[in-house]
């Protein structure tokens, strides 16, 4: 169960630039191309806040691979994703509200890395919420 709840945190970190939108907004403005990948990689997936989360992991070294490795796996895929159906569903958002409610998101997020408590479910909700602002005030 550690690991699972290590996968989430990580995760989380990982694929925050797919989910707060910005994955969507670089796609739009055409910075995906695979000449640009090694700065994309870097950019969006292994920022230092994920480094340093990958090496707060606990467990033995066989456990915190496999939570790394799982992690990265989803972040990948949510990546993916946000930068291939994330472009058209930002024609349908208010981008303003979403950038807003991404960045108090990442806020959020970072709070839970420093240890204060909040539900590990906060950043997802807030990104919902975000969304359906978004959609409404359109």
């Amino acid at each position: 169960m550690k690991t699972v709840k290590q996968v989430n945190k990580l995760a989380t970190i990982l694929g925050l630039g797919g989910m707060n939108g910005t994955v969507s907004i670089a796609a739009l403005s055409g910075l995906f191309r695979p000449e640009n990948a090694f700065i994309l990689s870097i950019l969006f997936m292994a920022g230092p806040g994920a480094i340093v989360t990958a090496f707060l992991l606990e467990g033995t070294i066989k456990q915190r691979m496999f939570a790394a490795l799982l992690a990265g796996i989803i972040a990948t895929i949510i990546v993916v994703l946000a930068a291939g159906i994330g472009t058209k569903a930002l024609s349908f958002l208010n981008l303003n509200i979403l950038k807003i409610t991404g960045g108090i998101a990442v806020l959020v997020i970072g709070l839970i890395i420093m240890g204060i408590k909040i539900p590990d479910k906060a950043p997802l909700l807030i990104i919902g919420l975000g969304i359906i602002a978004g959609l409404i005030w359109r």
